[in-house]
């Protein structure tokens, strides 16, 4: 008879006594020799689970099975083959759908016959048993670890590494953990940062490139502000409800401070309630600006028209509302409400110059330090390429020796400090809260940056009782964030 040999070890059996491959193998074959039988095929799984069906070497089984070039499936024990009852009828089924029998080495089984049947349908339903209770277990214990604040396990996130099991900061990797939270901050999006840090030769710690996915769940995890967080998604890496969640705060080194990390959970959850066309949109104040007369939102649209010869795109903005027949309020130009808008932060000088003020206190102890998190990642970089060029025999030990020891006395050279940004010379206040000014020079991308930075709502509609080409818009509310 044909036989199919099928073996396999998960985890945890791997270290139990006559489980491991080479112990299947020899008793199995054994086996095989022992019934004159021959060996069609051996399907060997190495740290499998027997949870589902998932398997590489049970599906190519199963193909081989359909292609009948099986006569009977050969297996030490049945847990080899499954811990579940409904696994096991669905595999049952199969064999016998293509008269294959199935034969446990070390247990007698009889599926010809109803008690047969019904015997082995008992065994796979304690398998099943025994590996959700092991599976309960292990939770308890791992929920237990996380509230005493230690680490359940698992690689650890980009910007850290693992010293003696627990999470200590990888000073390379958190620098640009940084970066991206301060870049969310200032309006760029989990696109834009990705590609910053694909620019900046930043990987995942698997090797991968970033995307706007792999950013997005870089900023949600509490992880980086010290916190454990655990049972945050299920075994399929759906995300649970939060009341299931277990965060301890101050569990390992924080790579940055609490108060950031709220203010980008804030501004994630403002924007997560905008449509992705508003997220996109090239107009500047889409999803900020709302109808005076029915509060509806107000989109932005072209027009184009030709005088002399010449074509000229006008920007608008249209009452939602107001297609359907339901709101009565004229379109707003783009470049009147930017005058409006600017006009009014004009007068809040005063208060602009106290906050540049605040902004030029804090980077006098920020910057330095950003400095020095810059030099170490450069540094870093460096030493990286130095050893994989050794590893590949492009650079002598004499010479990788050469260049560690030099590198202290070079790193001025190597490594020169950027100029110090926000300077009073280079910025005077008059110039920092000029908003027309910087607005002139902004392009569109950073003038759309800003005004999501600055504003939550703005209602406005056109000021009454002026004729087409001397009409100004009046501001009815503009909440500041």
């Amino acid at each position: 008879m044909r036989t199919a040999v099928y073996m396999r070890v998960s985890t945890e059996d791997q270290a139990r006594e006559g489980f491991s491959i080479p112990a299947q193998r020899e008793k199995l074959l054994a086996y095989v020799h022992s019934q004159g039988w021959e060996v069609a095929a051996i399907y060997a799984e190495e740290g499998v689970s027997a949870k589902d069906t998932n398997r590489p070497e049970l599906k190519r089984m199963l193909k081989d099975i359909r292609e009948g070039k099986t006569d009977v499936v050969l297996v030490y024990r049945l847990d080899r083959l499954t811990r579940s009852v409904l696994d096991l009828y669905r595999l049952l089924h199969e064999f016998e759908k293509y008269d294959v029998r199935f034969k446990s080495c070390t247990e007698v089984y009889d599926t010809t016959t109803a008690i047969g049947r019904l015997f082995i349908t008992l065994v796979a339903a304690l398998a099943q048993w025994e590996r959700e209770n092991l599976a309960e277990r292990v939770k308890l214990g791992m929920e237990q670890m996380a509230k005493e604040r230690k680490r359940p396990g698992g690689p650890p996130p980009f910007g850290y590494e693992l010293v003696d099991g627990a999470l200590a900061i990888q000073h390379a990797e958190a620098a640009g953990v940084r970066e991206m939270f301060v870049r969310y901050e200032k309006g760029e999006s989990p696109r834009q940062i990705a590609e910053w840090a694909n620019r900046q030769g930043l990987r995942g710690k698997n090797g991968a490139s970033w995307g706007a996915s792999s950013v997005l769940r870089l900023l949600k995890n509490p992880v980086y502000h010290g916190a454990l967080r655990w049972n945050y998604t299920d075994g399929l890496q759906r995300q649970n409800a939060p009341e299931q969640w277990i965060v301890e705060e101050a569990a390992h080194p924080a790579i940055i401070d609490k108060d950031l990390f709220t203010r980008i959970q804030k501004k994630m959850a403002a924007r997560s309630s905008l449509h992705p066309r508003v997220l996109g949109s090239t107009f500047c104040f889409s999803g900020l600006l709302y109808c005076s007369l029915c509060h509806s939102p107000m989109r932005g649209k072209t027009a184009n028209t030709k005088s002399a010869g010449k074509r000229y795109v006008h920007r608008y903005y249209v009452c939602k509302n107001k297609r359907a027949g339901r709101c009565e309020a004229p379109a707003i130009r783009e470049d009147r409400l930017e005058q409006a808008i600017l006009s009014e932060l004009m007068s809040y000088s005063y208060e602009a110059r106290a906050a540049l003020e605040e902004v030029r206190a804090s980077l006098s102890s920020v910057v330095p330090f950003a400095e020095a998190e810059a030099r170490e990642q450069r540094r870093a970089l460096k030493l990286q390429r130095w050893e994989a060029a050794y590893e590949e025999g492009l650079l002598t030990l004499e010479a990788f020796r050469q260049k560690i020891a030099a590198l202290p006395q070079q790193s001025d050279a190597l490594f020169p400090d950027p100029p110090l940004p926000f300077t009073r010379a280079a910025f005077p206040p008059s110039e920092l809260t000029d908003w027309p000014l910087l607005w002139s020079h902004a392009s569109e991308e950073e003038r759309r940056m800003l005004m999501t930075a600055l504003v939550k709502r703005v209602e406005a509609a056109e000021a009454p009782g002026r004729n087409a080409h001397g009409r100004t818009i009046q501001l009815h509310r503009l909440i500041f964030l």
